[in-house]
Protein backbone atom coordinates (compact mmCIF):
# COMPACT_ATOMS: atom_id res chain seq x y z
CA UNK A 1 0.00 0.00 0.00
CA UNK A 2 2.79 2.41 0.87
CA UNK A 3 4.55 1.55 -2.40
CA UNK A 4 1.44 2.40 -4.45
CA UNK A 5 1.37 5.89 -2.96
CA UNK A 6 4.96 6.50 -4.06
CA UNK A 7 4.12 5.44 -7.61
CA UNK A 8 1.20 7.86 -7.74
CA UNK A 9 3.33 10.65 -6.24
CA UNK A 10 6.07 9.95 -8.80
CA UNK A 11 3.60 9.95 -11.71
CA UNK A 12 2.01 13.22 -10.59
CA UNK A 13 5.47 14.75 -10.07
CA UNK A 14 6.57 13.74 -13.57
CA UNK A 15 3.34 15.08 -15.01
CA UNK A 16 3.81 18.44 -13.25
CA UNK A 17 7.45 18.55 -14.33
CA UNK A 18 6.41 17.85 -17.92
CA UNK A 19 3.74 20.60 -17.80
CA UNK A 20 6.19 23.11 -16.31
CA UNK A 21 8.78 22.25 -18.96
CA UNK A 22 6.14 22.80 -21.66
CA UNK A 23 5.22 26.18 -20.18
CA UNK A 24 8.90 27.18 -20.05
CA UNK A 25 9.50 26.21 -23.68
CA UNK A 26 6.32 27.96 -24.82
CA UNK A 27 7.29 31.08 -22.85
CA UNK A 28 10.68 31.12 -24.53
CA UNK A 29 9.15 31.01 -28.00
CA UNK A 30 6.41 33.54 -27.19
CA UNK A 31 8.90 36.05 -25.79
CA UNK A 32 11.19 35.46 -28.74
CA UNK A 33 8.32 36.15 -31.14
CA UNK A 34 7.35 39.36 -29.33
CA UNK A 35 10.90 40.65 -29.31
CA UNK A 36 11.34 39.80 -33.00
CA UNK A 37 8.22 41.73 -34.00
CA UNK A 38 9.27 44.68 -31.83
CA UNK A 39 12.73 44.74 -33.45
CA UNK A 40 11.21 44.56 -36.92
CA UNK A 41 8.97 47.56 -36.24
CA UNK A 42 11.88 49.45 -34.68
CA UNK A 43 14.08 48.69 -37.72
CA UNK A 44 11.51 50.16 -40.09
CA UNK A 45 10.97 53.12 -37.76
CA UNK A 46 14.69 53.87 -38.04
CA UNK A 47 14.57 53.57 -41.83
CA UNK A 48 11.58 55.88 -41.91
CA UNK A 49 13.37 58.45 -39.75
CA UNK A 50 16.34 58.44 -42.13
CA UNK A 51 14.13 58.84 -45.21
CA UNK A 52 12.14 61.58 -43.49
CA UNK A 53 15.34 63.48 -42.71
CA UNK A 54 16.57 63.11 -46.32
CA UNK A 55 13.23 64.20 -47.74
CA UNK A 56 12.94 67.28 -45.53
CA UNK A 57 16.51 68.31 -46.38
CA UNK A 58 15.88 67.94 -50.12
CA UNK A 59 12.54 69.76 -49.93
CA UNK A 60 14.08 72.67 -48.02
CA UNK A 61 16.54 73.18 -50.90
CA UNK A 62 13.90 72.97 -53.64
CA UNK A 63 10.76 74.51 -52.08
CA UNK A 64 11.78 77.98 -50.91
CA UNK A 65 8.19 79.08 -50.16
CA UNK A 66 7.64 76.78 -47.17
CA UNK A 67 9.56 77.26 -43.92
CA UNK A 68 11.29 73.99 -43.00
CA UNK A 69 13.73 75.60 -40.53
CA UNK A 70 11.89 74.26 -37.48
CA UNK A 71 12.83 70.70 -38.51
CA UNK A 72 16.27 71.14 -40.06
CA UNK A 73 18.23 71.26 -36.81
CA UNK A 74 16.34 68.53 -34.95
CA UNK A 75 17.26 64.89 -34.59
CA UNK A 76 14.33 63.01 -36.15
CA UNK A 77 14.87 59.90 -34.02
CA UNK A 78 14.33 61.94 -30.84
CA UNK A 79 11.17 63.69 -32.02
CA UNK A 80 7.79 62.78 -30.61
CA UNK A 81 5.13 61.02 -32.65
CA UNK A 82 3.15 64.26 -33.06
CA UNK A 83 6.22 66.16 -34.33
CA UNK A 84 6.98 63.42 -36.86
CA UNK A 85 3.36 63.34 -37.96
CA UNK A 86 3.43 67.13 -38.47
CA UNK A 87 6.72 66.77 -40.34
CA UNK A 88 5.20 64.17 -42.70
CA UNK A 89 2.22 66.45 -43.34
CA UNK A 90 4.63 69.32 -44.10
CA UNK A 91 6.58 67.08 -46.48
CA UNK A 92 3.34 66.01 -48.20
CA UNK A 93 2.20 69.60 -48.70
CA UNK A 94 5.66 70.65 -49.93
CA UNK A 95 5.84 67.71 -52.30
CA UNK A 96 2.57 68.73 -53.92
CA UNK A 97 4.11 72.11 -54.86
CA UNK A 98 7.14 70.82 -56.77
CA UNK A 99 7.46 69.77 -60.39
CA UNK A 100 7.67 65.98 -60.22
CA UNK A 101 8.84 65.44 -63.80
CA UNK A 102 11.75 67.89 -63.68
CA UNK A 103 15.08 66.11 -63.92
CA UNK A 104 16.59 67.99 -60.96
CA UNK A 105 13.75 66.77 -58.72
CA UNK A 106 14.03 63.06 -59.56
CA UNK A 107 16.07 62.24 -56.44
CA UNK A 108 13.50 64.01 -54.27
CA UNK A 109 10.66 62.12 -55.95
CA UNK A 110 12.49 58.81 -55.40
CA UNK A 111 13.21 59.65 -51.76
CA UNK A 112 9.59 60.70 -51.17
CA UNK A 113 8.32 57.45 -52.67
CA UNK A 114 10.80 55.47 -50.53
CA UNK A 115 9.58 57.33 -47.45
CA UNK A 116 5.97 56.38 -48.09
CA UNK A 117 6.82 52.80 -49.02
CA UNK A 118 8.74 52.40 -45.75
CA UNK A 119 5.89 54.10 -43.86
CA UNK A 120 3.35 51.66 -45.31
CA UNK A 121 5.52 48.64 -44.45
CA UNK A 122 6.15 50.01 -40.95
CA UNK A 123 2.45 50.64 -40.38
CA UNK A 124 1.56 47.12 -41.51
CA UNK A 125 4.16 45.72 -39.09
CA UNK A 126 2.78 47.98 -36.36
CA UNK A 127 -0.74 46.66 -36.96
CA UNK A 128 0.52 43.10 -36.69
CA UNK A 129 2.58 43.85 -33.57
CA UNK A 130 -0.22 45.78 -31.87
CA UNK A 131 -2.68 42.99 -32.61
CA UNK A 132 -0.22 40.40 -31.33
CA UNK A 133 0.27 42.13 -27.97
CA UNK A 134 -3.47 42.24 -27.36
CA UNK A 135 -4.06 38.48 -27.77
CA UNK A 136 -3.63 35.86 -25.09
CA UNK A 137 -0.96 34.62 -24.18
CA UNK A 138 1.14 37.34 -25.86
CA UNK A 139 -0.57 40.04 -23.79
CA UNK A 140 0.77 38.50 -20.55
CA UNK A 141 4.34 38.53 -21.83
CA UNK A 142 3.92 42.00 -23.38
CA UNK A 143 2.94 43.31 -19.94
CA UNK A 144 5.96 41.61 -18.39
CA UNK A 145 8.23 43.15 -21.04
CA UNK A 146 6.42 46.51 -20.66
CA UNK A 147 5.65 46.71 -24.38
CA UNK A 148 3.28 49.42 -25.47
CA UNK A 149 1.43 49.66 -28.79
CA UNK A 150 3.05 51.72 -31.55
CA UNK A 151 1.30 54.62 -33.25
CA UNK A 152 0.34 54.61 -36.93
CA UNK A 153 1.41 57.27 -39.42
CA UNK A 154 -1.21 56.32 -42.00
CA UNK A 155 -4.33 58.46 -42.00
CA UNK A 156 -7.50 56.53 -41.24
Amino acid sequence: MFLADWKIIAEVSFLLLFILAGIAVASFFLIRSLIASFKEVFKYQSKMDIELRKTINLLSKIDKQTDYSQFLDHNVKQMTYEEKKHMIQLVDSGYEKIDKVAKENQYLVETYENLHEIRRVRDSLVLTHNQKITFFPFNLYAKLLKMKPFDLYTEK
